[in-house]
């Protein structure tokens, strides 16, 4: 039993943050004190609370600096005059009125919400799928970046935002050991332990890699930089780092010359934590039993292709598609969604469902007939990734249907658990969930052996997580 005070940090809600959760509660039981810090969007005070063994604080976070840095640049756009030149007094009234059009637009219903998203999915998509277009997107940002002398920290106004509100809370928990979740509290971290050596306490680092930064995408190539860069800057300052896949762990090792090879902690799910739920997919959905389901989990971004299923929906017209929509199914991307399915004449057959707690997402999901992850092809990040949502359906017992990337195109393949598709084509996607609904004695649950489920379980993860500890 260890006395050690383990501070853990994440920028975001846990409610269904399932790795977080995990590793806390995790953490914990291997005998550290262990208190978890995360952000409440919706609290005005700290909001107190406890995950099994762990104590939880939610801090509330004011995103400040980076709602003042969006204001000014909308300011920007909407004084900017069209041809042929505004009379007197007319730039000033159409900056105006087009400034407050913008600030009404807030809070306005999804549907509105997914009409101002369909732009920036757009040019999302086209920039992981095309180098030309990556790359003219990119001049104007890299121009302003090389001539106005932006740092990394001045392009990321959110990430001052949270270090305004969690440092000093993180250093007033006097940790002994800090386990940073995602990059972004990574800086806060940092300025914690140098502020503890300062006074001649140490305080370890360890750096929990969600994602692989070089191999992302984000809303302009200036912010893609600025993280990367922030990641440079500061890794080296941790003691350990975990991340989410081998593929990813050798890619930050060689990127950042680090001395030990990131150690690997899949997101996967628990085989000794029996997972329950009052609900399940099937039902939630309102579809009776014997009509084939395909079922995914998780975000709504237009990194994850979701699309491509609801096009290939046309081609199977019996089979219907549920979406467990994290956050929500109020969502304005769950509004962009079905957009797409009325387009293709299927919106009949695509059933948008709120999430349940991350415990009880196995049982929830059993009652599908397939599990689909169709990311889209073309960011480093995904061809390395091997998703929680892919061990989630594992573990439900459902066939799985991915895009053939690299990893985790192999990872099913391999292990003869599903089938695979060209990532972003929708026949090819018709085709692969109708070979797995063909095929669910092939690729179910009831195929595979103890052995195989015990390699990726969560009792398994927990012995890497116990290694890294006790190197520190």
């Amino acid at each position: 039993m260890s006395s050690e005070h383990v501070v853990m940090v994440v920028a975001s809600g846990i409610a269904s943050d399932a790795r977080v959760r995990k590793t806390a509660v995790a953490v914990a039981d291997l005998g550290y004190r262990v208190t978890l810090l995360y952000g409440e969007l919706d609290a005005t005070e700290p909001v107190e609370g406890t995950l099994g063994p762990a104590r939880t604080v939610g801090l509330p976070v004011a995103y400040t600096r980076r709602d003042e840095q969006v204001e000014r640049r909308r300011a920007r756009r909407a004084w900017r005059p069209s041809w042929p030149a505004y009379r007197d007094g007319e730039r000033e009234e159409h900056g105006r009125q087009a400034l407050n059009t913008r600030r009404a637009s807030k809070g306005d219903t999804p549907e509105i919400l997914a009409r101002r998203g369909i732009h920036w999915a757009r040019r999302t998509l086209r920039a992981a799928q095309d180098p030309a277009f990556r790359l003219a997107w990119g001049k104007y940002d890299g121009l302003r970046a090389r001539f106005v002398g932006r740092t990394w920290r001045s392009e990321l106004p959110n990430i001052v935002d949270l270090e305004r509100v969690f440092t000093d809370r993180m250093a007033a928990e006097t940790p002994d050991i800090l386990h940073v979740h995602d990059i972004h509290l990574l800086s806060a971290g940092v300025r914690v332990k140098q502020r503890a050596a300062r006074t001649g306490r140490a305080v370890r680092l360890i750096y929990d890699a969600h994602e692989y930064i070089p191999g992302t995408v984000a809303r302009t190539v200036l912010e893609e930089n600025a993280l990367k860069a922030m990641e440079s800057d500061l890794i080296g300052d941790a003691d350990a780092v975990i991340t989410v896949s081998e593929p990813i762990a050798e890619a930050l090792r060689d990127r950042y010359d680090l001395r030990r090879t990131p150690s690997v902690v899949l997101n996967s799910p628990s085989l000794t934590v029996e997972s329950t739920c009052a609900k399940d997919v099937r039902t939630e959905s309102g579809i009776e039993p014997g009509t084939p389901l395909v079922v995914y989990s998780g975000v709504l971004n237009e990194k994850r292709g979701l699309p491509t299923v609801v096009q290939a929906l046309s081609l199977l017209p019996e089979v219907h598609f549920a979406v467990v929509c994290v956050p929500d199914a109020s969502h304005w991307r769950a509004a962009l969604l079905m957009k797409a399915a009325r387009k293709a004449g299927v919106s009949d057959r695509v059933h948008l469902i709120d999430p349940v707690a991350p415990e009880e997402i196995l049982a929830y999901l059993r009652t599908a007939d397939v599990g689909i992850h169709p990311l889209i092809a073309g960011l480093p990040n995904h061809e390395m990734a091997l998703p929680n949502k892919l061990f989630d359906y594992l573990f439900a017992g459902l066939p799985i249907v991915v895009s053939d990337l690299k990893l985790m195109g192999a990872f099913v393949r391999e292990n003869r658990i599903g089938t695979t598709f060209t990532a972003s084509d929708h026949r090819d996607c018709a085709r692969a969930i109708r070979e797995a609904l063909e095929n669910v004695k092939v690729y179910g649950g009831s195929a595979r052996s103890e052995e195989f489920t015990a390699r990726f379980s969560w009792e398994h993860q927990i012995e890497q997580l116990d290694q890294t500890y006790a190197a520190l």
